[in-house]
């Protein structure tokens, strides 16, 4: 009982949430990084709704049952990336460079894109730049312990 009033509870919350991310992207001063942020906050209602469309449209997996009664059609699949995308109102490619500066624990480099001094794009090839040189140093380490041996 305790889970279904939770359940309710956010339910009736889900039109408020709505609403108040729209007014945020409605804002015309937020930078594409700043939607992009605001826009992950749509990602669980959109994984939701895509994890019940495949459930519908795919049966149960493990048991090997189909459940062709009730196929997705194209206009109800939902790809939750290029949803989020469009709310944001970037590309896809330029919202998965976004997300992956967000989520990086780089926070000088985060905080440059957030405040404008870099783009998504720039931000995004020093992160990889970054990540590619840690693994440089990582593989020199253990050719040289090898070698130690």
């Amino acid at each position: 009982m305790q889970t279904f009033s939770n359940y309710k509870k956010f339910i009736e919350r889900v039109p408020k949430l709505w609403k108040m991310l729209d007014i945020q992207l409605g804002r015309r001063n937020l930078s594409p990084i700043q939607r992009i942020a605001v826009a992950e906050k749509y990602r669980p209602i959109y994984e939701k709704q895509a994890k019940e469309n495949m459930s519908l449209g795919g049966g149960d997996k493990k048991s090997g049952s189909q459940n062709s009664s009730t196929p997705i059609s194209p206009e109800n699949k939902i790809d939750v990336r290029a949803k989020l995308a469009k709310t944001a109102g970037v590309s896809t490619d330029t919202y998965s460079k976004g997300k992956k500066i967000l989520d990086s624990n780089n926070e000088d480099l985060k905080q440059e894109v957030l405040s404008g001094e870099k783009s998504i794009n720039s931000g995004y090839k020093e992160l990889t730049q970054c990540k590619q040189e840690e693994r440089q140093v990582s593989e020199n380490r253990n050719k040289t312990k090898q070698s130690d041996l």
